[in-house]
């Protein structure tokens, strides 16, 4: 019995706190709707940025528009996509992916991001080939949040012989527990 009652506690502890979560996004966005119907839309959307960075830091990490691509990509959301996940022996595979919901930490009037990468390479049985742990390293100090971050990734597998691979990246968050992680098949001719 005592354990229900404590397990009771526990689950309305977690709800209420959820809830107290939610509040300030919610409080914000009242505060923005008021804003808007005075006609400070300058200052709106301040509030506005404020819920989307609360948000940003509260939903878990996950990488998207992961993609092989032709050539490495020139900024956030330009790049040539590859039409193939077919590579030559030797050629060197480009991955371009979006990085979304890492942790944007704001301290001393300044916003850090800090994240890391791990490889691994699989043969098409599942088959561990190769593995690296923080072949990347991503840290960045800015005046103003940054959303749009791009991965750049470059793997020369040289010496592969023909057949079916998967590159897997699993992407880490330094100022928390977050990650995501993608698995790109390709094959070698």
């Amino acid at each position: 019995m005592r354990n229900r009652i404590i397990l009771g506690i526990l689950v309305v502890v977690l709800v209420l706190s959820g809830f107290a979560f939610a509040q300030e996004e919610v409080q914000l966005l009242e505060e923005a709707k008021t804003l808007l119907a005075e006609g400070k839309f300058a200052e709106a959307q301040v509030t506005l940025e404020a819920v989307r960075l609360s948000l940003w830091n509260k939903l878990p990490m996950r990488i998207e528009k992961v993609t092989f691509v032709e050539e490495e990509p020139q900024s956030f959301g330009v790049f040539r996509k590859r039409t193939s996940n077919l590579f030559a022996a030797g050629e060197r595979i480009l991955l371009y992916g979006e990085p979304k919901n890492y942790t944007i930490l704001h301290e001393d009037n300044l916003y850090h991001i800090f994240f890391v990468a791990d490889a691994k390479l699989y043969d098409g049985k599942g088959k561990l080939l190769a593995s690296q742990e923080e072949f990347l390293s991503a840290r960045y100090v800015t005046q103003s949040p940054v959303f749009e971050v791009f991965l750049n990734l470059s793997f020369g597998l040289t010496g592969l012989e023909a057949g079916d691979y998967v590159i897997e990246v699993l992407l880490r968050d330094k100022f928390s527990e977050k990650s995501a992680q993608f698995r790109m098949p390709f094959k070698v001719r």
